[in-house]
C-alpha cells in the first residue's frame, strides 16, 4: 500500500507543478496582452523578459 501512496503522491506533485506552471504562464500572458493594449512598452519588455523561450513561443502560437 505504501508504494501506491508514494506513486499517487509523486503523480499528484507532478500534476500540481504542471497546473501551477500553466496558471503562471496564463497570468503572464494576460499581463503582456494588457500592457500591449495600453501601449506600455516598458511593461511589455519587462513581462516578456520574465518569460521563458518556451512561454514566448507558446504565446506566439496562440496569439501570433
Amino acid at each position: 500500500m505504501a508504494r501506491n501512496l508514494d506513486d499517487f503522491a509523486r503523480d499528484l506533485a507532478a500534476v500540481t507543478r504542471q497546473a501551477t506552471q500553466a496558471a503562471i504562464s496564463t497570468a503572464k500572458e494576460q499581463r503582456l496582452i494588457g500592457a500591449s493594449k495600453r501601449g506600455d512598452e516598458a511593461a511589455v519588455r519587462s513581462i516578456a523578459s520574465s518569460m521563458s523561450t518556451a512561454e514566448l513561443r507558446a504565446f506566439q502560437r496562440k496569439h501570433g
